[in-house]
């Protein structure tokens, strides 16, 4: 008997083998191949065709192989703004077509793409916007809206309603299971623990929150009026006397130009570049045309010298940069700090611009970082680029620019720390039966095992590290604001702002995208326009790297797209969070509140 289980056990050791062999053999030729792809063939009066489905990541490697699976984005934030910018100038490009199909993102990521467009409508070429019969909310018609022509099916839904924003709370929850949070922290303002303490937002978070809300209201409302040319006042009696949640409706009041059927738009995109209506519409889509050399296109690149754009995209935390499963982002300090130090060593790299899309994280960690920073700061002109999130670590990194760019929409701010640790002690106790007996050398070796509340010396003892570490954040941004550290206090406390608000108390010199950042690094790096080269920091990694690196990992998120549903995988990401707070037991963190939805 136990010849035939070692037999069956060999032969299916064998089998796996051999299947393990032959994937890797097949996902090598496969990217080799995608590797070796030619650069698209771009006919002439062809329109480019931007499909927006899903988010936009910030930045995302060029994997052939889940794309394959259709589990990767076709292309990232870069990608497309980069394409609009050679599109404008590429004598080919007639007409950009945006097919709007379920963009969920955001609202920063939105105003830049959204930028962009309004970069290419400046060369002359029209923009055209359609969402078939996936329909629009806000934040599709706010990237739709700067089109020349913007056109909805008749039957689709349209969501033109105004904002909501829904914060959780688990206090309820832990009382039930007999968890306490205990929390210290270092200013009013600073919310990130809140969801453990209460059932409802505090009076200084309902305030923070809705300031910020009608902000980025405003800004919204303002963008559609002048791209539509239709008053505030009007679009505002929309929203309070009768929502808009029709198609129909909403070409009535003016916000679409047309009720068009996807083969009727395709019939003007037609007329526009001179087709014949029989005519397969000659178009090439934005994924494609990416790797279109920009010298190809008319867009002129030197080499007088690079500016790196180094990313700190996510969650920060020390160490290297693990991979993601669940899309919950990180940015490890060792992992960045390395593409730091390359970008200041490197002689060919005359500016850096640092991309901060993170919502703070482990407060050493931000540190570590922000002395790298200094550092190439003191060597080269440094200018920070804002996206979604620049906030609390994400801000305490961006202190030692030159320049500090943001996007109207970006959440920043939030300049304050909190420590937070979990007595988990009636949870194991009375509801699971588990008791513990320990045996200790001080009174304080246990304090941070979550077997038992603080002492009153031991809270004492975080109030003093969380107060150092907060004071220590205010003396960074007052030193890279040449402000008072009382100034930094007034308008710190934890508070988030939008890019808007920031500008106004002064946490942020201007408005912009990433290429706004990009062009003020190369003026004060002296390049002239067409001169010079972008590197994008850390480098991409290598197919062998990929292959040997990552390929776990990326196993393992294949397989949760393809056996889990969109719901399940975001009620995996918000554990994935919780379990980020969990891990934080007892280090002083600079982060925003857990996430931040605004629909």
């Amino acid at each position: 008997m136990r010849f035939l289980s070692n037999l069956l056990a060999s032969t299916l050791g064998t089998l796996l083998a051999l299947f393990l062999v032959f994937f890797l053999f097949f996902l090598f030729i496969f990217a080799l191949a995608a590797a070796t792809d030619t650069a698209p063939r771009v006919l002439n009066n062809s329109v480019l065709v931007v499909t927006l489905d899903g988010e936009i990541p910030e930045i995302a490697a060029d994997d052939p192989f889940l794309r394959a699976f259709g589990t990767g984005p076709s292309l990232d934030l870069r990608d497309l703004t980069t394409g609009l910018e050679k599109a404008a100038v590429d004598d080919r490009i007639s007409a950009v077509w945006v097919q709007l199909q379920g963009l969920r993102g955001s609202w920063a990521t939105l105003q830049e793409v959204r930028t962009a467009l309004e970069r290419f409508k400046q060369s002359g070429k029209p923009v055209y916007a359609s969402s078939d019969d996936y329909g629009m909310d806000e934040a599709a018609y706010f990237v739709a809206s700067v089109a020349d022509s913007v056109f909805a099916v008749p039957q689709a839904a349209f969501e033109f309603n105004g904002f909501y924003l829904a914060s959780e709370f688990y206090q309820n929850l832990f009382e039930k299971v007999g968890v306490e949070p205990q929390v210290i922290r270092a200013g009013k303002y600073k919310s990130a623990a809140e969801p453990f303490q209460r059932t409802d937002l505090s009076p200084e978070n309902e305030e923070q929150l809705s300031a910020l809300l009608n902000s980025w209201n405003e800004v919204f409302l303002t963008a559609v009026s002048e791209s539509r040319d239709l008053p505030v006042e009007k679009l505002q009696a929309h929203l309070q006397t009768s929502a808009i949640i029709t198609a129909r409706d909403a070409h009535e009041a003016g916000l679409l130009d047309g009720l068009l059927y996807r083969d009727q738009v395709i019939d003007l995109l037609k007329q526009h570049t001179g087709q014949d209506k029989e005519d397969k519409l000659r178009e090439i889509s934005a994924a494609s045309y990416a790797n279109v050399p920009a010298s190809e296109a008319g867009l002129r690149r030197g080499n007088t010298g690079d500016i790196a754009i180094v990313y700190a995209v996510g969650a920060i935390v020390t160490g290297d940069t693990p991979d993601a499963i669940f899309g919950s982002e990180t940015i490890g300090s060792e992992s960045f700090n390395k593409a730091m130090r390359a970008a200041r060593e490197d002689d060919r790299v005359k500016a850096v611009v640092l991309r901060v899309n993170s919502p703070g994280g482990s407060a050493s960690a931000s540190d570590a970082m922000w002395r790298e920073i200094s550092l190439t700061a003191q060597e080269k002109p440094l200018i920070v680029s804002m996206g979604d999130y620049a906030a609390s670590g994400g801000y305490w990194i961006s202190t030692p620019a030159d320049t500090i760019v943001a996007d109207p929409l970006t959440l920043t701010g939030s300049i304050g720390v909190f420590s937070v640790l979990f007595d988990a002690s009636e949870l194991l106790e009375d509801k699971v039966g588990i008791t513990f007996d320990l045996i200790r050398t001080s009174p304080f070796a246990d304090m941070f095992s979550g077997l038992r509340s603080l002492s009153a010396r031991e809270r004492a003892l975080l109030e003093t590290s969380t107060e150092q570490t907060y004071q220590a954040f205010l003396q960074n941004v007052a030193q890279g604001r040449g402000i008072s550290t009382a100034q930094v206090d007034s308008i710190g406390q934890g508070r988030i702002w939008s890019g808007v608000q920031a500008k106004e108390v002064g946490l942020v010199d201007v408005l912009g995208d990433l290429n706004t950042a990009i062009d003020i690094a190369a003026e004060r790096a002296g390049l002239e326009a067409g001169t010079y080269g972008t590197r994008i920091l850390p480098r991409p990694k290598t197919l062998l790297e990929e292959m040997t690196s990552s390929m776990e990992s990326r196993a393992k998120a294949l397989f949760m797209r393809l056996t889990t549903t969109p719901a399940e995988r975001a009620l995996l990401r918000q554990a994935s969070l919780v379990q980020q707070l969990v891990d934080m037991q007892g280090v002083v963190q600079a982060r925003l509140p857990m996430h931040i939805t605004i629909d």
